[in-house]
């Protein structure tokens, strides 16, 4: 995703939820704000359709889109980022450790199919860790723990977690991206084991798969 585009839509993001904050504004007033972010992500919907399918998938079916992730137990309250796939294919991650990155090749929240959620453990200087990262208690996560995420319409969808597991870098993890059974599902993904300096990287991958609750 651009620069630009990115920043036409944290600007957007930004304005609806400063609209949803102040009680002071009138009913007419909060209406034309979010006629203005709805032209605003309409225009970005339009830009996207020019992005490769991977990166444009989940956005072609309307404006809707995530823009803020709750989880209570962990006392996350997280802004989404939009990351799609680098020009070597490999999935983007968010610019920094504090946001998470929805990946827009995957489900839109709360839709049918597969949404797919990532975010940093921790941010790493030299191979000290500098920084703790949005997801660095994710595998404090258990079975029946619940989450939000709330979309630019201001419409809520509540998830459930079923299950935790741990991968390493290389192996099949063809059931993180897809399902078959018709439902809505969130996987969180972030980083697990030890950091490799040699690589920059971490030795496994955590996933936390989730179902949205109806």
């Amino acid at each position: 995703m651009s620069l630009a585009l990115s920043t036409l839509l944290q600007l957007a993001i930004s304005l609806l939820i400063a609209v949803k904050n102040n009680p002071s504004l009138s009913v007419l007033q909060e209406q034309q704000a979010i006629i203005i972010v709805r032209q605003v992500t309409q225009i970005a919907t339009q830009t996207l359709q020019g992005l490769p399918a991977a990166s444009s998938t989940a956005f072609a079916v309307g404006t809707e889109f995530p823009v803020r992730l709750v989880i209570p137990k962990l006392n996350i309250n997280a802004v989404f980022q939009y990351d799609g796939l680098t020009p070597s294919g490999i999935m983007e991650t968010p610019s920094n450790v504090s946001d998470v990155g929805w990946f827009t090749g995957s489900a839109l929240p709360g839709k049918e199919g597969v949404a797919i959620v990532i975010g940093h453990v921790a941010q790493i200087r030299r191979g000290v860790v500098t920084k703790r990262g949005v997801f660095s208690n994710l595998g404090l996560l258990k079975a029946g723990d619940t989450f939000s995420v709330i979309n630019n319409e201001g419409v809520t969808t509540n998830f459930i977690v079923r299950k935790s597991h741990t991968y390493d870098p290389t192996a099949d993890a063809i059931d993180v991206f897809s399902s078959t059974d018709g439902g809505a599902h969130l996987n969180f993904i972030t980083c697990e084991g030890t950091w490799n300096q040699a690589q920059l990287e971490y030795t496994q991958r955590l996933v936390v798969f989730a179902d949205a609750v109806r």
